[in-house]
């Protein structure tokens, strides 16, 4: 039975150029549990700024959340959260999650979103679909946590599912799906690692990166006890993949934030400023 409460909604969003330049919303629509912030535009890095936030609890069960969002005309959009998304406690059911970008034309989007936290016996499926134009760029991002670990909670969740396609000019360039379920050995090279781990990825397409990526020595060379850190190339060289898992906050917020300016540089381009109060 269909839980009467849950919410199906989201964000669908498309990005353009005025006729000055300047990166605009040239299409938006979003519903519970789904809020949008008022765009700012960052004159230092010619981008769009969008925050979108949760006002409600979280993701619940029989909740399903659809982020579309297109970006076209050569515009620059960067995407984030104030702050992290929980999925919150589940007796039953499941929470979806939906994620569709399509970057064209010489655009470029950034979607950086804060932690994913995956609470006790939560049950969450997500599906990421990325579309990219040969002469257009993307930096995905995700953070995951496998609970409230502040509060001393960590995989006592019921199963996450994860799944992210990636397509260059209508061409597969990643395809990646996992599943964690602490009732499996699933979670064990997470766990193994750090008893409370700090997950994160960086999925970068650029046509200005096919050959090489600048700061890959860089990113191994920050491997430490507490850090680990690995790229590799994608596909038919579209682009590169970043893994991070760390043993604290502390050491995570810091590799995210050095690997994220690094990525920046390779493309040419400045981080705009999340601008989180």
């Amino acid at each position: 039975m269909k839980n009467t409460l849950s919410l199906d909604g989201g964000v669908k969003l498309g990005c353009r150029r005025n006729s000055e330049g300047v990166p605009y919303l040239s299409s938006q629509h979003f519903s519970p549990p789904v809020h949008l912030s008022k765009p700012y535009f960052d004159q230092e890095t010619s981008s769009l700024l969008i925050n979108l936030s949760c006002p409600t609890a979280g993701l619940l069960a029989g909740d399903r959340m659809v982020c579309d969002i297109e970006v076209s005309d050569q515009a620059s959009m960067v995407v984030t959260t104030p702050g992290a998304t929980r999925s919150h406690f589940m007796r039953s059911g499941i929470a979806c999650v939906e994620q569709r970008f399509r970057i064209k034309e010489g655009a470029f989007l950034e979607f950086n979103p804060g932690a994913l936290i995956l609470q006790k016996a939560t049950n969450l499926q997500q599906v990421t679909e990325v579309e990219v134009d040969e002469d257009a760029e993307v930096l995905f991002v995700e953070k995951i946590l496998p609970g409230r670990i502040a509060h001393g909670e960590s995989f006592v969740f019921q199963k996450f599912s994860n799944q992210l396609r990636i397509k260059q000019e209508n061409q597969l360039v990643l395809s990646e799906s996992f599943t964690l379920d602490p009732e499996n050995e699933s979670i064990l090279p997470w766990k193994n690692s750090f008893p409370t781990p700090y997950y994160g990825s960086f999925y970068l397409i650029s046509k200005k990166l096919k050959e090489d990526l600048p700061c890959r020595e860089m990113i191994h060379r920050m491997n430490s006890e507490n850090l680990l850190t690995g790229a590799t190339s994608l596909h038919r060289s579209a682009g590169w993949m970043v893994k991070v898992l760390a043993g604290d906050p502390f050491e995570f917020k810091r590799a995210m934030k050095e690997i994220r300016e690094h990525l920046h540089s390779g493309l040419g381009r400045t981080p705009t400023n999340f601008r989180r109060y």
